[in-house]
């Protein structure tokens, strides 16, 4: 088979496989840019600063950050459902693929997603409570 005919070919990524990446895309991305915004010197402080005061930033901040948290509790979620589904050996539609596993795989699998999720909705809670004993983003 000639190089040029396999470069032809078509590769089909299913759409909740890619669901699944700009998941993780979006909560790196969005965890950087919190990260860059919690330290007071970027732009996006200073054009809010600028425009409204220390509550206005607080509001930004929170705005970002709940964005975040909805993400990650969204995706922890999804993945503790799939989790929950291979391990009782029903079709769960792994990464958007219809895949049964292996009986003997399919309950060590299913915990080990279950584990990944209960773990992303943890980090969700925890992020909450960190973001909230920021000095300028106290709620309470």
């Amino acid at each position: 088979m000639p190089i040029p005919s396999l470069l032809q070919k078509k590769v089909r990524v299913p759409l909740p496989a890619v669901v699944w990446l700009l998941g993780f895309v979006v909560i790196a991305v969005l965890g950087g840019s919190l990260v860059i915004d919690l330290s007071g010197e970027s732009n996006a402080d200073h054009f809010v600063l600028a425009r409204w005061s220390f509550e206005g930033l607080r509001v930004y901040l929170w705005l970002e950050s709940g964005l975040l948290i909805a993400v990650t509790v969204a995706l922890g979620i999804h993945v503790l459902s799939i989790g929950f589904a291979v391990a009782r050996g029903q079709a769960a539609r792994l990464f958007g693929m219809p895949s049964p596993l292996h009986p003997v795989f399919a309950g060590p699998a299913g915990y080990i997603f279950v584990v990944l999720g209960v773990g992303l909705v943890a980090m969700s809670l925890s992020m909450f409570v960190l973001l909230n004993s920021c000095r300028y983003m106290r709620l309470v």
